[in-house]
């Protein structure tokens, strides 16, 4: 009986010292922002806070991702893509971060499918998406009361940098509760985007918002989303081309309804139309 009470010491001490070393050794030389999933985010934030010669910089959901991926433009794009689900927010983050860097650019392209705007801080993604990356110090005087209060509403969201967490793929269960009153514009993506204009202003860029490709068989839920709250929130002239632009194309395009298949046509495409 004693040897198995110590062989069981042994091997609990064994696994917390296992449990503990893996998370640290990832987090040297931060090598779990290439392992877990949405490294691209990673990337993107790195990315951003580089010295670059560019005037064009393109941010974009994971559509835009994949037609102009933050891992091969630079030059003369120089691509923030990643995802999403980090949402406005984390988007608005990412340009203001190139700016603080020193950067000058003359032209800040949007990227993004009709659907991506809706996000509120409240998906299943969130959490492992935005919070890992973003709930940081260097980030939280950027956020709204509006953020806060949207982070506060998922499981254990203050724990998100603990280290076994931030290393790995795990997030909580998490179905939001809120109560939808809009189809396109989230609160969030409002605020967002207004803080974008502001910049523009400040810094003397134009901001153009290009829509993704988007399938054929979506088509009935863009011609559903309310265009009025556009005007109301005076983002009008941000918009004043968006529908007009959205090319459809067959499901048979997508492997899932949203992402290419190959997106290489249609990134000549759109770099030749679109991205000056």
């Amino acid at each position: 009986m004693k040897k198995f009470i110590l062989d069981s010491f042994i091997f609990a001490i064994i696994l917390m010292i296992g449990f503990n070393v893996w998370p640290i050794y990832l987090l040297c030389k931060d090598r779990y922002k290439n392992r877990v999933a949405g490294n691209e985010i990673y990337y993107s934030i790195y990315k951003s806070k580089q010295k670059k010669k560019t005037k064009k910089l393109l941010l974009g959901d994971s559509v835009g991702n994949q037609m102009f991926s933050n891992k091969t433009n630079n030059f003369p794009i120089y691509s923030l893509t990643c995802n999403q689900a980090i949402d406005m927010v984390g988007h608005f983050l990412l340009l203001n971060n190139f700016i603080n860097a020193g950067n000058h650019i003359d032209t800040v392209y949007l990227l993004f499918s009709p659907f991506s705007f809706q996000s509120n801080l409240n998906n299943k993604y969130t959490y492992h998406y935005f919070l890992k990356p973003f709930y940081t110090n260097e980030y939280s005087t950027l956020y709204t009361e509006t953020v806060y209060e949207q982070i506060h509403k998922i499981p254990y969201y203050y724990l998100c940098r603990l280290p076994y967490i931030l290393t790995s793929n795990w997030a909580p269960d998490f179905i939001s509760k809120d109560l939808i009153n809009y189809t396109f514009l989230s609160p969030i993506s409002v605020e967002y985007l207004k803080k974008m204009k502001e910049l523009a202003i400040k810094h003397n860029f134009k901001l153009i918002i290009i829509p993704t490709p988007t399938s054929f068989n979506k088509k009935q839920f863009v011609d559903r989303l309310d265009k009025n709250e556009i005007v109301k929130n005076y983002l009008v002239s941000e918009f004043q081309y968006y529908f007009d632009n959205i090319i459809y194309l067959p499901d048979s395009d997508f492997v899932d309804g949203t992402h290419f298949k190959d997106p290489s046509t249609y990134s000549e495409y759109y770099r030749h139309r679109f991205i000056k």
